[in-house]
């Protein structure tokens, strides 16, 4: 049976449509979206909260000509299904599938690759800044285009209480460029929203009515316009103190913006309505509208965090399939997070000066239970990295022991406040990096390649990786015991048992020795531990023997052990889930170098100087050669071509 969305090849096919029909569109779209996320995973609660929003916004603009940036992008499906890839949808966040994110590769309609947020605002001024410049060198058919078309920024209401927009709509405000800001408030982040922003957008909402009486208000002040010339400056500064005084996004106002809204973004007819009236206005524009986040899916709507990115799911029920990974026999189903946040709960009944912070995440980071039994305890500061670190720091000096959990993709924007307010103060603060190393279906944006670098130029810092949760839990419970700063990066998959052979104690730089075998060896780090041994067991079955060191720290470096197995062994392999360039493999290398020992043998094992693609988290370490398999073919290489004994 055709659909209304089987004839939608691009957006100019929602021009012909009335509203009756882009309701039904509405409907299907989601339809799609579900279908499709409940199969692959993915973000489903925002993209189902911004149907209508994506139909109005391509009914009113042509993006092949205006701009349209997608703050984070995550809540893009709509968009991509609407700009002619409604086909290549089904293959989202696959294996060479289209990406989970907008993304500038795939589609004109994508003017900027995102996957962080708060960036947005700064893109699309810059753009329009640029639009300006070169509208009058633009060739010919173009040369006015520049200069008069759009650019259009969807933003959330948690990610604009982050640093960075604020900064933008200063700029914004004063430069007075077209620029177009949809506040799209749905009143949550991931979790839901936090802080002084969150609390002025809710008294915004509330006043939702004062549209009415300002249109009244201005309708009067528009008949009375004064006769002489000298009155109209009176005129004009009267007109701007009661709309200023009626306004509820007088902040915006004050910023410099032209405010319009709240508008309610499910309603089609107010969103073309009052699109196609800001699109006439020069300036910047701040657009207010209100969404559901998980509309039109109960399951969604009902706990919009769960289904914020969400596993495979039955569509029928909402209820999430949960994932498995590949890591053996005896694999436990919690994931590393879950387990950190389970510890965190112990720690903190054992020590009163035990605090949280989180970045607007603390479900993600595996510390909702943690919030449920010290809710006074745990500071999640919203999108707010910089901040959160700042604050662990004077928490630090304060006294207390300030443990901080964020994925490593999005600490990189506290990369200055790491070296400032923690490392330069010695300030020991706890770093639990979580989705270290490659991350799956979410792409190149959400990689954590590149922690262990920042982390360890920093003098005074010790930077360790479990290879399992007995050695998670070990750390942290170490990290807090000594007055030093601390980083533990962890995986995004699920902890993998303890190995037969045990654990070691837990001591200051040093590694533990697997297994051994002479013929050669891996150093590993973190969660290339699991894929040393399996790549060492499957050179077993033919008959050669490889040692394997659980590294555990890349600073300080366990250098008695590395030197030694170095000289004992013909070919020795150094394995990370990290860029080669600043990781373990570099400090390996770099303390061989100053060592004076020979290296010829040595080889790294890390991700290459290239941004990875989305796929599964298995499929990536499998195409790079970093699973187990990928590490015994390396070895087999090296030791064809080892150094004779």
């Amino acid at each position: 049976m055709s659909s209304l969305l089987d004839s939608i090849d691009g957006p100019q096919d929602l021009r012909r449509l009335d509203l009756d029909q882009l309701n039904t569109l509405a409907g299907e779209v989601r339809e799609l979206i579900i279908e499709v996320v409940s199969a692959n995973g993915g973000h489903l609660s925002s993209n189902l909260g911004v149907v209508e929003l994506t139909i109005a916004l391509h009914r009113c603009f042509d993006f092949l000509k205006d701009r349209l940036i997608w703050d984070v992008g995550h809540q893009a499906y709509a968009h991509k299904i609407l700009t002619g890839r409604r086909e290549a949808f089904r293959s989202l966040r696959l294996k060479e599938g289209i990406s989970g994110f907008a993304d500038r590769k795939e589609s004109p309609y994508d003017t900027f690759s995102f996957g962080h947020t708060g960036t947005s605002i700064s893109a699309g001024l810059g753009l329009s800044c640029a639009d300006e410049a070169l509208a009058g060198r633009a060739a010919e058919g173009e040369a006015d285009a520049g200069g008069r078309r759009k650019v259009v920024v969807v933003i959330g209401d948690g990610a604009i209480s982050s640093g960075m927009p604020f900064e933008a709509l200063n700029h914004a405000g004063a430069v007075g460029r077209n620029l177009l800001v949809i506040l799209n408030d749905n009143r949550m982040s991931i979790s839901p929203t936090v802080g002084a922003v969150a609390r002025y957008l809710s008294k915004v909402r509330a006043s939702a009515p004062y549209q009415e009486v300002k249109r009244e208000v201005l309708d009067v002040l528009s008949r009375w316009r004064p006769a002489r010339e000298g009155l109209s400056s009176l005129y004009s500064r009267a007109s701007e103190a009661i709309q200023a005084a009626l306004t509820p996004g007088v902040l915006f106002v004050e910023l410099g913006f032209s405010y319009y809204g709240p508008v309610d973004g499910h309603d089609l007819t107010a969103l073309v309505d009052t699109l196609e009236h800001v699109s006439r206005i020069n300036g910047p524009v701040l657009l207010h509208v209100l969404t559901e986040k998980g509309r039109g899916f109960r399951p969604a709507s009902s706990d919009p965090t769960g289904f914020h990115s969400s596993g495979c799911f039955r569509a029928e029920e909402g209820e999430v399939i949960a994932e498995t990974q590949e890591t053996g026999a005896a694999e436990q189903t919690r994931s590393y997070s879950s387990l950190l946040g389970e510890t965190l709960v112990e720690l903190a009944e054992e020590d009163p000066r035990l605090v949280a912070i989180t970045a607007a995440m603390p479900d993600g980071t595996g510390l909702t239970e943690f919030a449920r039994r010290y809710p006074d305890r745990l500071h999640d500061v919203g999108i707010c990295e910089q901040h959160a670190i700042g604050f662990a720091g004077g928490l630090a000096a304060g006294g207390l022991k300030p443990v901080v959990c964020i994925y490593s993709t999005f600490l990189q924007r506290a990369y200055d406040q790491i070296f400032h307010d923690v490392a330069l103060q010695g300030a020991p603060v706890v770093f639990c990096v979580d989705r270290a190393g490659l991350v799956g279906s979410d792409g190149p944006s959400h990689h954590g390649h590149f922690d262990v670098a920042y982390f360890r130029c920093m003098p005074g810092f010790v930077v360790m990786a479990p290879a399992d949760g007995a050695e998670l839990a070990a750390m942290l419970r170490f990290a807090l015991s000594i007055d030093r700063p601390c980083a533990i990066r962890y995986p995004r998959e699920n902890v993998p048992s303890a190995s037969a052979e045990g654990a070691a104690p837990l001591s200051l730089g040093r590694a533990q020795v697997v297994r051994t075998g002479a013929d050669a060896a891996v150093i590993a780090y973190g969660a290339a531990v699991r894929r040393a041994v399996e790549a060492a067991g499957i050179l077993e079955r033919e008959g050669r023997a490889v040692t394997v060191v659980n590294a555990r720290f890349a600073k300080p470096l366990d250098l008695e052990t590395i030197f030694r197995v170095v000289r004992e062994h013909a070919a020795v392999l150094i394995a990370e889930d990290h860029a080669l360039a600043g990781g373990f493999c570099a400090a390996v290398l770099e303390a061989l170098a100053v060592e004076g020992i020979a290296a010829g043998h040595v080889r790294p094992a890390a991700l290459p100087d290239q941004f990875v693609g989305h796929a599964s988290r298995e499929e990536q370490l499998a195409q790079l050669g970093l699973d187990g398999p990928g590490l015994a073919e390396r070895l087999r290489g090296l030791m064809g071509a080892a150094r004779p004994t």
